[in-house]
């Protein structure tokens, strides 16, 4: 489900903020979130059980919820405003205040403290929160006198191009590697630049939140007085959880930064499911999703492969979306027979395999560039909100195209320690993203200090791949010859597009990093998020009562008018829903938010 959050008043008198989250899954009419007899909202927000508004409807004081002018609160966590709530990711966001140097009056050291959350059930998420800083300087969270996490931004001639990216020039960003109870933040080194005095600002922010805004404004948090923040919700044997059809929980480990491992219980969310796990009776089961061309194949072993792409004759859009099956292995044939690692239908991205990169060939020590894959003619480019630019090794590593620097980062190498090389924040290893989509790139590494003869790797990687192997301390080993990188797959007009029940595809104008946009087609599932396919005109999935949650369309048919969905564009051009509107019927227009939020490259939306 796409949660649209209420507006979110900042410090800034005209600033109000709109924040977009792909929590759970859509609900359809009759969706049990809540206890019975207890109301599973507060405003637009949606709360489920284990949380409750009311005592009797949680399930315990923790997850209590107060709804107070249709906004809610958790009243025994410093009565904090709750944005959202997620049964999958077991998270929920708040509103947190926003801490920054500002009213400090020493220039070169400042340490500030946030929310403590030791005697909650709530820990700060390391999967759905990331760190951010904006100034000039260092800043680190630190926790019980040990650095978390960190970066370092330069200050030099920075634009607004630099602070959007959000690359080490004016601002930095970087992942926490494990939950926290509390930190602090110590910023130092600040160079006062500008009419505010260089006013810098360092905090912890939900990272859907902060992109997704970020997208229309790049300054929306520089005046903000409140930040979203996802916190982990945990459970234990106390409150007796039992799952949807009497299943019993799982128990999986949280990992804490002192080293400790904490058990929660979690019931297991059914991609199916459009109910709550944490209810005995909140599980449905939906009908079996289509993903491939009727008469093709959806699998190849345990990689799901759904048209555009195809497994065969006939299966697939065009040459370059055909997959090869060998040995329960998918390729692209015409991508260099690069194995393929998924397929995402929501965030138009194929992740595969490509070979990595290294300069341990190198005989020359201080500068080395290495070339990636060039995806040329091909419908594909390397994603931007997928991927991140990493660099492991003693030095320096910029990422380049046509002799243009895109990103880049810096390490340090002294005293490097497993822990270093693990939180990549600046020792041993560092990361970044990348400002754009990109068709090729070369890779630049200047002064090697390393004692093992100046072996350094910088890559391109699939985010989401990197951090969980490195949270599972399967972190990307120097001698793997493969990474995975997610590229962005583009259609156009040659290809007929034919979205689900016969729905026009919508426009996409995407930012390539010359300059030039580049115009692509993308279905969206109406009915069901992250079920079906809906580059299939029988690949959506209708629940009962969805295709018309009112029964106003069948109503006007009833009546002789025709029901039509329209699409509803929210200000910044993400399509968040529909339009179902009556015509040969004037008493009948009803609007449905039934939408889905995506993110690629792109800037616009063709109209």
């Amino acid at each position: 489900m796409i949660f649209l959050f209420p507006n979110i008043m900042f410090s800034h008198p005209h600033l109000h903020l709109l924040l977009f989250l792909s929590l759970t899954a859509k609900s359809p009419a009759l969706a049990k979130y809540a206890k019975p007899g207890c109301s599973d909202k507060c405003g637009n927000v949606t709360i489920p059980f284990p949380f409750g508004i009311a005592a009797e409807c949680s399930v315990n004081q923790w997850y209590i919820v107060d709804c107070n002018n249709s906004t809610p609160y958790l009243s025994a966590l410093n009565h904090l405003e709750v944005l959202a709530i997620s049964v999958e990711n077991q998270t929920v966001t708040v509103s947190m205040p926003r801490i920054s140097d500002c009213p400090n009056p020493v220039l070169n050291s400042n340490q500030i403290t946030s929310i403590d959350l030791s005697r909650s059930p709530f820990l700060y998420s390391k999967s759905h929160n990331k760190f951010v800083f904006e100034g000039c300087g260092i800043a680190s969270m630190m926790y019980n006198g040990n650095v978390v996490t960190g970066c370092s931004t330069a200050c030099l001639n920075v634009t607004l191009s630099d602070r959007n990216s959000c690359f080490g020039n004016g601002c930095c960003q970087t992942a926490i590697p494990h939950y926290l109870k509390w930190y602090s933040i110590n910023l130092t080194g600040m160079e006062r630049q500008g009419e505010d005095g260089g006013c810098g600002s360092a905090f912890l922010v939900d990272e859907t939140s902060y992109d997704q805004a970020r997208l229309s404004d790049p300054f929306i948090f520089k005046n903000a007085s409140f930040i979203p923040v996802s916190l982990l919700w945990t459970l234990t044997d106390l409150d007796q959880v039992t799952c949807c059809d009497k299943m019993h929980p799982t128990r999986p480990k949280v990992d804490m930064f002192n080293g400790t491992l904490m058990d929660t219980l979690k019931c297991n969310y059914i991609q199916s499911s459009e109910y709550n796990p944490y209810l005995i009776d909140g599980c449905t089961q939906n009908e079996i999703a289509k993903y491939a061309k009727t008469g093709c194949s959806d699998k190849c072993g345990n990689v799901t492969i759904p048209f555009p792409f195809g497994i065969g004759a006939d299966c697939f859009i065009n040459q370059w979306y055909r997959v090869d099956c060998n040995s329960s292995k998918p390729y692209l044939p015409a991508l260099n027979h690069l194995e393929v690692l998924g397929v995402n239908l929501e965030n138009l991205t194929v992740t595969v395999s490509t070979p990595r990169i290294t300069d341990c060939q190198n005989q020359v020590r201080h500068s080395n560039e290495i070339m990636g894959i060039n995806l040329g003619s091909s419908p594909f480019l390397f994603s931007k909100f997928h991927n991140k630019f990493v660099f492991e090794g003693c030095g320096t590593a910029a990422m380049i195209d046509n002799e243009r620097v895109l990103t880049a980062c810096s390490t340090a190498c002294s005293g490097v320690t497993l822990r270093d090389r693990n939180s990549c924040f600046g020792i041993g290893c560092c990361q970044t993203p990348i400002p754009q989509c990109l068709k090729s790139y070369s890779i630049n590494i200047t002064r090697l200090e390393e004692e093992d003869g100046g072996c350094g790797s910088a890559f391109l990687v699939d985010e989401t791949s990197y951090d969980q192997g490195r949270s599972s301390n399967l972190f990307i080993d120097r001698n793997t010859s493969f990474i995975p990188i997610s590229l962005l797959w583009t259609l156009t007009d040659t290809d007929q597009v034919i979205c689900c029940d016969g729905i026009t595809p919508i426009t996409l104008s995407l930012d390539i990093v010359n300059g030039t946009n580049l115009d692509t087609w993308k279905c969206y599932n109406t009915y069901s998020e992250g079920t079906g396919n809906p580059y299939l005109i029988d690949g959506c999935k209708h629940e009962s009562g969805d295709e018309d949650p009112t029964g106003v369309c069948k109503r006007c048919e009833d009546r002789g008018g025709y029901c039509n969905r329209d699409d509803i564009l929210y200000v910044d051009g993400l399509v968040f829903g529909q339009n179902f509107t009556c015509y040969g019927d004037e008493r009948t227009s009803l609007g449905v938010i039934l939408g889905n939020v995506f993110s690629l490259c792109f800037y616009d939306y063709a109209h």
